[in-house]
C-alpha cells in the first residue's frame, strides 16, 4: 500500500509539474485559488477521508464479521479485478449523475466544476464532504478486509491514470488523432468505451454547443454514458470551463457547504455573467 501511494503521488506530481513548467496553470484566472483548493482536497481525500473510512469499516467488519477477514484472498485476479473495477465505476457514475440532477448534492459536487481552467489540479478539487461519498474509498476498505488488496489497487491505478489524462490541459488525444489519421477508426471505437479528454473536457465546459456539463459522467468506462444516453462526443476543443457563477462563489461555501452557506458575491465589473440564478452544472 505505501508503495502504491507513493507511485500515485509521483504520477500526480509529474503531471502537475509538466503543466506548471509548461505555463498551463497561468491560464487560469485564479491560479493560487486553484492550488489552495487542490491542497485542501488532497488533504481531505488522501489524508483524512481514507483513514477515517478505512478505520470505521475495518472496526465494523472485525466486530461483526471476524471470520470473513481475508476469506476471498484466494480469488483469481482475473475475476476479482474486473468485478471490483466495473462495480466501482458504475457506482461512481450513479453518484456523479445524481450530483448533477439533485440540487442539494450538486452544491456538494459543484466545487469540482467551479475551476475556470481545466488541468490536473482539478483531480483533487473537492468539497470536504464530497470525498466521504466516493465509492472507491468505501469499496477499498471492504476489498482489503476480504483479502482483495491487489485487484483493488490495480483498479485504483487504472482509474487514477485515466483521471489524470482526462483532466490534463494537454489535449493529447486530439494531437494523436491529427498526427495519426490512419488510427481514426480505432479512436471512433475507443471513445465510446473509455473516457477521453474530449468527452471529459466537454463535461467541465459551458457556453457552447460542444459543451456537455449535464452528461459524460463516467470516470473511466464511458460505455455507461453511451448505454444510458448521457454521452456526447464533440471531437473539439472547449473554450470556457467552470460555471457562469464561478467568480461569485465564496471559497468557504465551496469547500464546506452545507456547514457554511454564503450568498453569491457581487458581479465582477469585468465579467459578463448571463445569469444570477444557479442551475446544476451550469
Amino acid at each position: 500500500m505505501p508503495n502504491v501511494t507513493l507511485f500515485i503521488l509521483g504520477l500526480f506530481l509529474f503531471a502537475f509539474a509538466t503543466e506548471l513548467f509548461g505555463g498551463r496553470l497561468k491560464r487560469s484566472p485564479r491560479p493560487w485559488r486553484d492550488v489552495l483548493f487542490m491542497l485542501f482536497g488532497f488533504g481531505s481525500n488522501v489524508l483524512l477521508a481514507g483513514a477515517l473510512i478505512g478505520s470505521a469499516i475495518g472496526w465494523a467488519l472485525t466486530h461483526w464479521l471476524p471470520a470473513h477477514a481475508g476469506s476471498l484472498a484466494g480469488t483469481a485476479f482475473w475475476l476479482a479485478f474486473p468485478l471490483i473495477f466495473v462495480t466501482e465505476e458504475f457506482a461512481h457514475y450513479c453518484l456523479h449523475r445524481a450530483a448533477h440532477e439533485w440540487r442539494w448534492l450538486w452544491k456538494v459536487h459543484r466545487t469540482h466544476h467551479s475551476a475556470q481552467h481545466l488541468n490536473v489540479s482539478v483531480v483533487y478539487r473537492y468539497n470536504f464532504f464530497w470525498v466521504f461519498m466516493l465509492p472507491q474509498t468505501w469499496m477499498g476498505a471492504i476489498a482489503v478486509y476480504y483479502g482483495l488488496t491487489a485487484p483493488f489497487l490495480a483498479a485504483v491505478l487504472t482509474t487514477y491514470i485515466v483521471n489524470l489524462g482526462t483532466h490534463s490541459s494537454y489535449r493529447w488525444d486530439l494531437w494523436l488523432r491529427e498526427k495519426l489519421p490512419a488510427s481514426e477508426p480505432v479512436w471512433k471505437v475507443l471513445e465510446r468505451i473509455i473516457t477521453l479528454p474530449d468527452t471529459h473536457h466537454a463535461h467541465h465546459a459551458y457556453g457552447s454547443k460542444n459543451a456537455h456539463p449535464n452528461g459524460n459522467y463516467a470516470v473511466t468506462i464511458f460505455l455507461f454514458d453511451v448505454l444510458f444516453s448521457t454521452a456526447k462526443i464533440p471531437n473539439s476543443r472547449q473554450e470556457k470551463f467552470g460555471l457562469p457563477i464561478s467568480p461569485r462563489l465564496h471559497w468557504a461555501e465551496e469547500l464546506l457547504w452545507p456547514v457554511v452557506k454564503k450568498p453569491l458575491l457581487p458581479k465582477p465589473e469585468t465579467a459578463t455573467l448571463t445569469t444570477a440564478t444557479e442551475k446544476p452544472a451550469g
